[in-house]
């Protein structure tokens, strides 16, 4: 068995976090490849919000310590800047560092892995690699956004810059997070990649299915958080009050679920000024299980991904898609995840930018939900093109990946 080092802030049991979904299966099945993970992480502590695990934790993992700068430190709301640099859990890097060093004495370890977010994980990866000379391969499952002071984001582009020249290997989860880092480091063209998100079936539950629409409206599911650009749901919410206004929707016809979107504070006021909070309803959020089997049981997933985030893909599509259910893509065109929609034949889409579009699209939905209640499910995606996303061959590509990279000496950028 070889032997492959990961760094990753994002990992069980932290809340809601798609990149521990992706890096925990990364660990899982890579020893279907003869690789055995040894994985830093920091404390449960440091994690603002926790959730039950039911399996036991796979591979080596690493708990090192580490602590929240804005909520350990901080004091109504405030703490300080130079704490927070490249973010609020460099406390993290030196034990981290320390564990790793500990680890790369101890075992014959080949290459080195981390994944951004959070910039720290990449500078603890970065002094490992250099070090040791083993090589690094730097995953950025989202774009850099230099955020926070002018300290910190100076911090974080400084880790991007250093990670796109001096990694072995560079991996993005999207054609378009490439394009937009290549275009700031050209020179980094032939050693980065694209893997992108996908699903993982050991944590599929049992499908099941709605029951008929006979004598109850078509529920709609959007599962996850929302945000003031690039995912806000006013177009929605107004095409819902003009469909209703004009007699064509109404309660007995459709509800709409926002399931833990970490912005109802600011969604709520919008669905009483339109008058639409007889057919929206926000909810809490529940575990991930728990989520997913939702899905499953919606007449119908919503998704919404703006012009904002052209360059990503959001892991809850491959979930949307593997749930079998049908889903109202609003998606701006010409970004990735419409294409990705596109390719798959899945769903309907509409522009989030247009209402009018929306207008339509969600009617369209609903009428043909109605149509096909009990048939035929409809708007799927081809399955073959489908299972190309899944856990178990993405992480076929990163073994690969290491597999390249082994034995490579790393050389001071």
């Amino acid at each position: 068995m070889r032997h492959v080092l990961m760094v990753a802030f994002h990992y069980p049991p932290i809340a809601a976090s798609a990149g521990a979904l992706r890096t925990r299966a990364f660990v899982r099945y890579l020893a279907e490849h003869g690789w055995h993970a040894h994985v830093l992480v920091p404390k449960q502590s440091a994690y603002p919000e926790t959730e039950t695990v039911t399996d036991e934790d796979i591979g080596d993992i690493r708990r090192c310590w580490a602590f929240d700068a804005r909520r350990h430190l901080g004091w109504q709301g405030r703490y300080p800047a130079l704490a927070a640099v490249p973010d609020r859990w460099i406390s993290w890097a030196p034990s981290a560092i320390a564990t790793g060093r500990r680890l790369l004495r101890e075992f014959p370890i080949e290459a080195i892995w981390s994944t951004y977010p959070i910039a720290t994980s990449h500078l603890i990866a970065d002094v490992l690699a250099a070090t040791s000379k083993r090589p690094w391969v730097a995953e950025f499952r989202d774009p850099v956004c230099a955020n926070g002071g002018r300290i910190q984001r100076m911090a974080q582009q400084a880790i991007e810059a250093r990670a796109m020249r001096a990694a072995t290997r560079n991996v993005f989860v999207t054609p378009g997070a490439r394009r937009h880092a290549l275009k700031r480091f050209p020179e980094a063209a032939s050693r980065s990649y694209v893997l992108a998100n996908g699903y993982d079936e050991a944590l599929e539950v049992d499908r099941g299915a709605p029951p008929p629409l006979k004598g109850r409206p078509v529920v709609l599911l959007h599962s996850g958080h929302l945000y003031p650009v690039g995912r806000n749901p006013r177009s929605l919410l107004e095409a819902i009050a003009r469909l209703k206004s004009a007699g064509r929707i109404d309660r007995r016809r459709l509800r709409v679920v926002f399931r833990n979107t970490q912005q109802d504070d600011q969604v709520r006021p919008e669905i009483e000024q339109l008058g639409v909070g007889d057919i929206v309803q926000l909810a809490a959020r529940v575990p991930h299980a728990e989520a997913l089997a939702e899905q499953r049981q919606a007449d119908g997933l919503l998704l919404l991904q703006g012009r904002a985030f052209n360059a990503q893909v959001p892991a809850k599509v491959f979930e949307y898609l593997r749930a079998g259910r049908p889903t109202l893509a609003l998606v701006s065109p010409g970004g990735d995840t419409a294409g990705l929609l596109t390719e798959l034949g899945a769903g309907i889409q509409a522009d989030p930018d247009d209402v009018d579009a929306v207008e339509r699209a969600l009617l369209d939905f609903v009428s043909g939900l109605e149509r096909q209640s009990g048939g035929e499910p409809i708007w799927q995606p081809d399955a073959e093109r489908l299972s190309q996303y899944s856990r178990r061959r993405q992480t076929a590509e990163l073994a690969a990946l290491f597999d390249a990279v082994a034995g490579v000496k790393t050389v001071d950028s």
